[in-house]
């Protein structure tokens, strides 16, 4: 039997569905208009122009928080857009930009996915056939804002503007006028964690409060040998990982210590030493790592040999018989360059 109270409810809900079924408003509701059929659309009406893409260009630098005016698809997208940014520049001086689908590197900037955006590619560079085969799409983006306030603000001046050239274009919803669709973004070649940059870790920055830490090294390149870190594994019942006496023989317990070790040999060593590069150690809450070499510019000569040096003495480090204090792991010089401007921005106080 049901309960009295779950009977109320469900008498009501019976009794309310007639009702609401029956209701009809005060005035007929406005229908959306149709789409305009793709092989009704016309050509534009106005000349499009003929200047150089390539000023009009997103890069690295724009930005990094914007406004998404305008989007064109089709074999005069480039040429669309191109008109578009030059009115809002000459007409409403806007800081207008051209984003092609065929630039855009691909990846995300969305916070917690993992930006796939190179830190160190400005601009892109796609070429054939990637360049012909990639779809024809060209987005008008807005402004050189440095906070989401002030996208803001730009957003909603951009939404009352009406463009000259958008009156020659045939559209499939021709009752959007103007820009009042535009939407708030951000510049895709900005990395996530450049735009949302995390609260500052106070356990790892007094972690790396010590001598030779990465947080001293004066350039902003650096070549990353060792690191040392916890164990991991795809199987969920894996015994390894499975009580608190396995948790407390992880590796990532030693991990601070192995690598400061390591480092300390490093300095130490006077093969090393001939190198004349620094060495530095940087600790997070999943890792710690050892870096050597500070430069400035990846194109530095001394960056080919500091690597071609490392390997070299990658064996003879673990040789005791040649040495008084040698490395129980096997340096491993990376084949890419740290940039550490990241890295040092979560060190500041």
């Amino acid at each position: 039997m049901k309960k009295p109270l779950a009977a109320m409810a469900l008498l009501g809900a019976l009794a309310g569905g007639p009702a609401w079924g029956q209701y009809i408003p005060d005035k007929p509701v406005e229908q959306i208009p149709d789409l305009t059929p793709a092989d009704q659309l016309k050509n534009p009406t106005m000349a499009l122009p003929d200047d150089p893409i390539e000023p009009y260009l997103l890069t690295k630098d724009n930005g990094p928080f914007m406004v998404m005016a305008k989007t064109f698809r089709g074999p005069e997208s480039d040429r669309l857009a191109l008109a578009l940014a030059k009115e809002l520049r000459s007409e409403y001086n806007l800081p207008a930009y051209v984003l092609r689908k065929k630039d855009w590197p691909g990846g995300s900037n969305i916070r917690g996915i993992p930006p796939q955006a190179d830190p160190q590619v400005a601009q892109a560079r796609i070429a054939d056939p990637e360049k012909i085969r990639t779809y024809d799409e060209a987005t008008v983006l807005v402004g050189d804002e440095k906070t989401q306030k002030g996208a803001d603000a730009l957003l909603h001046q951009v939404k009352k503007l009406s463009p000259k050239c958008l009156e020659h274009v045939s559209s499939m919803i021709p009752w959007r006028k103007g820009l009042s669709n535009a939407i708030r973004t951000t510049n895709p070649y900005a990395a996530a964690q450049n735009l949302y940059p995390s609260k500052t870790d106070r356990l790892v920055v007094e972690m790396n409060s010590g001598q030779g830490s990465i947080a001293e090294c004066p350039g902003r390149f650096t070549i990353q040998v060792a690191e040392f870190s916890g164990r991991s594994t795809f199987n969920e019942k894996d015994p390894a990982f499975q009580g608190i006496l396995n948790l407390r023989k992880s590796p990532l317990i030693t991990a601070a210590s192995d690598a400061e070790k390591m480092a300390n040999v490093l300095r130490n060593d006077k093969d090393v030493a001939k190198l004349g590069q620094p060495i530095y150690v940087y600790h997070d809450r999943t890792s710690s790592r050892v870096y050597v070499g500070a430069f400035q510019d990846t194109n530095d000569p001394r960056i080919v040999a500091t690597r071609e040096g490392l390997l070299k003495l990658a064996m003879p480090l673990m040789d005791g018989k040649s040495r008084s204090k040698t490395l129980d792991t096997m340096i491993a010089p990376a084949a890419m360059l740290t940039d550490i401007t990241g890295i040092k921005k979560t060190l500041q106080k």
